[in-house]
Parts: C-alpha cells; sequence; structure tokens
C-alpha cells in the first residue's frame, strides 16, 4: 500500500513538472545602439534584468569606441561590463553578443580595418567566452547556439557583417550613401561555409539570426545588406534550400526601431529591428521600406521575442525604456513534420 501511493505521488509530480515545463515560452530580449554613461542606459538594463528573459543579444554598437582606437574600445568595454545595472542585466540571464562598426572599432569597418584583432579579443572578453569556445578556432566574431526549449530548442547564430565585409565604394547618387557591389563579399567564404553547414544540419524549431544591419529593408541610403545584392540572395537562397524553419533575423543600426516581413515562398522571413537602447533618432522614420509592418519607432527601446510552444506563436514586441509596449505583433510558428 504505501509502495503504491508512492508510485502514485511520484506519477502525479511527474505530470505537474510535465504541465509546468510545457507551459514554458522562451523570451529573447535584443537591441543595440547603447551608450553606457547616459542615465537611460541604467534604466533600459535594469528594466530588461527584471524580466528576466532566457537570452539577451546584442545586435552591434554595444559601446561607442573612439574610431581607430582599439584602448578607447577596450576601456569601455571594460567600464560597461564593470557597471552595476550590466552586473545586474547579467546575473538575471545568459547574454549573447555580435558587434556592429562602433564596437569593432571603425565607423562602417570592414576586412582592412587594422585593429580587428584586438577588437575580436576585447569583444569575446566582455561576452566571456570560454577559451574552448569554438569562435577562437576561427577568424572573425560569428558564433552560433542552442537555447533548449522542451522538446523543441531555438537555434541561435550571430552573423559577422564586419570582420570579412569588402570596403563600400561611394556613390556618386545624392540619395545613396552607398552603390551596390555585385561583386564584393559581407560574411566572406569561410563564414558562409560556416553557415551552411549550421542550417544543413539543424533540427531546431525556430532558427534566430543576430546581425549588426538589416537584411530585408532595401531603399534607405544607409548600411544594409542590399549593397552586397549577391550576399542578400545568397541568404535568401540558403533558407529556402534548407527550408530553414521559423527563420527570424534580429538586426540593428538604424537608431529606430521598426519590423519587417517578407514572404520567401515556403514561409515568411521576420527581421526585426530594435535601434537603439540609449540612442534613438527620429529623422528616418518617414523612410521607405517596403517590407514594413506596423510603425516605426523613434523612442529608445529593446525589441523581445516569444516564442509561445503552447499556443505554437512567435511574438515579436518592441518596449519602451521602462517595459512599456510600443508595438506588438504575432504570428503562426511553421508547421513542424
Amino acid at each position: 500500500m504505501i509502495l503504491f501511493r508512492f508510485s502514485k505521488i511520484l506519477t502525479v509530480l511527474f505530470w505537474v513538472f510535465t504541465i509546468v515545463l510545457w507551459g514554458q515560452k522562451t523570451t529573447l530580449s535584443f537591441g543595440s545602439c547603447h551608450k553606457m554613461d547616459k542615465s537611460s542606459s541604467d534604466v533600459i538594463l535594469n528594466t530588461i534584468a527584471v524580466e528576466k528573459p532566457d537570452g539577451f543579444i546584442w545586435l552591434g554598437d554595444i559601446v561607442y569606441g573612439e574610431d581607430g582606437n582599439s584602448k578607447d574600445l577596450k576601456t569601455k568595454f571594460d567600464r560597461l561590463s564593470n557597471k552595476a545595472a550590466y552586473q545586474n542585466l547579467k546575473q538575471s540571464t545568459k547574454v549573447y553578443g555580435i558587434w556592429d562598426d562602433h564596437d569593432y572599432g571603425i565607423n562602417d569597418g570592414g576586412a582592412d580595418y587594422v585593429n580587428k584583432s584586438e577588437s575580436r579579443r576585447d569583444l569575446f572578453s566582455f561576452l566571456g567566452l570560454p577559451k574552448d569556445h569554438r569562435a577562437f578556432q576561427r577568424e572573425g566574431a560569428y558564433q552560433a547556439y542552442t537555447i533548449q526549449a522542451n522538446k523543441h530548442h531555438v537555434r541561435l547564430i550571430l552573423l559577422d557583417n564586419r570582420y570579412f565585409k569588402t570596403r563600400y565604394v561611394k556613390s556618386k547618387n545624392n540619395r545613396q550613401q552607398y552603390r551596390k557591389d555585385r561583386k564584393g563579399t559581407l560574411l566572406g567564404k569561410a563564414q558562409w561555409a560556416w553557415i551552411e553547414k549550421q542550417l544543413k544540419n539543424s533540427n531546431a524549431t525556430v532558427h534566430v539570426f543576430g546581425c549588426g544591419i538589416q537584411l530585408l529593408s532595401n531603399k534607405h541610403r544607409f548600411e544594409k545588406w542590399s549593397n552586397y545584392p549577391k550576399e542578400r540572395k545568397k541568404m535568401l537562397r540558403l533558407l529556402q534550400k534548407y527550408k530553414v524553419k521559423n527563420p527570424i533575423f534580429l538586426t540593428g543600426d538604424r537608431h529606430m526601431s521598426e519590423l519587417s516581413i517578407a514572404n520567401i515562398g515556403y514561409t515568411s522571413l521576420i527581421d526585426a529591428t530594435s535601434s537603439g537602447m540609449t540612442e534613438a533618432l527620429t529623422y528616418n522614420l518617414t523612410e521607405e521600406n517596403p517590407y514594413r509592418v506596423g510603425p516605426t519607432i523613434g523612442e529608445d527601446s529593446y525589441g523581445q521575442l516569444i516564442v509561445d510552444w503552447d499556443e505554437r506563436l512567435i511574438s515579436i514586441i518592441f518596449k519602451n525604456s521602462k517595459g512599456v509596449p510600443l508595438y506588438a505583433y504575432q504570428q503562426d510558428l511553421m508547421k513542424i513534420n
């Protein structure tokens, strides 16, 4: 009788535990364009920390180093690491990150930046990557992680759009800062081979790509994947080739936030731009973006990606520095075979 009751208790505990797990949502917060010396930095970092997401993703311009000054960049990374609000964030969640130009070391910089090895060292130190991390075994800063979620998992792929990038070619057209480079590269040969391997072998339910610059928006005059149309097309073709499940790009750089969505044949591709955490501007809110869904946001903010495994929903939410939602979007999870 005692054994029977004990077995029954274990069965109940098993199902309670299973229901609790199954009811979980996976929440990833993300943002970019952040200056730590502003009071708004403390506010937004503490707000995210209180929410305790499953992860926080830096999408570049984590700090703003003086152009070409590797010592200044390291000093700023160290200062942010030691800042109380950032320590609070690191204690509340796992922090991931990739750089853009100002935490790479030079505005709009690329492969020819002379201090890029030092920048890579300092970024990895700031992120706390262990010395045996695979990212140390290759050039560049690209990384990949698995975030477990019940019987499913999220694959986080952080793309390096700086270390291998061909130098931009200035445009003579005043409406464009740079002309389209149909021969140059954004990611480089080795990183492309690595990406294809990631996608070919993945059985993840959701694929999240973190990158400094926008993939979909193609009309503004600043940095974007469309400056390298061959590279942009290659990324879309890889997604289509492997029918990558629930592809979501998280991007920064623009000092404003917006959501872009494109139909890529077998599914919808999301590009959620969250920028900036402390450096939001308003001059570019009316620029053309044929893929935009919802408003442009010109106030300090961060983004959240929420996967509800029970309801089979993906949500993208932009929130102000105090956590008040500014815009929310939902779509169904792609059907999993």
